[in-house]
């Protein structure tokens, strides 16, 4: 095991009962592989403190289609995030809904404001950016979700 250093970590029964149960669901294969995500996590999150950190990432939308003015709305907002937005993927998921997919890059601000701006659009049903820091490769993502 070069390049590991071993810890201890003490929990509380329950805890690691819960643990155990999530980690057997996600299908880990040990205790350690989890912990290492979970603090990567953590340390990702540090970056998602900082608006200007560069970042790259997608954003995934689905919408009803049939919306009035929907598709211009989401256009126009796409348009206008030009140097941020570098591909987007369309798909059909049934008579109603689409898939979206936009591959973007730049200031995190600028990444959640664009996300917020693409899910607040009348008859856009999910919204969520993931992205990760090209530091780190972390992934974390931020969403927005209208019921």
């Amino acid at each position: 095991m070069d390049g590991v250093t071993r810890i201890g970590v003490s929990l509380e029964p329950e805890l690691l009962n819960e643990f155990d149960k999530i980690i057997q669901k996600k299908g880990y294969v040990s205790r350690s592989e989890a912990i290492r995500d979970l603090v990567r996590d953590s340390l990702a999150e540090n970056e998602w403190k900082n608006d200007r950190e560069y970042m790259c990432g997608v954003i995934t939308m689905i919408y009803n289609h049939d919306t009035t003015g929907l598709s211009d709305k989401l256009t126009e907002v796409q348009h206008a995030a030009l140097q941020t937005i570098a591909t987007t993927i369309h798909m059909h998921l049934d008579h109603d809904k689409c898939l979206e997919i936009i591959a973007v890059s730049g200031e995190l601000g600028t990444l959640k404001q664009l996300t917020n701006d693409l899910g607040s659009i009348k008859g856009v049903l999910r919204c969520k950016l993931t992205m990760a820091a090209k530091a780190t490769g972390h992934l974390h993502y931020v969403g927005v979700r209208h019921d």
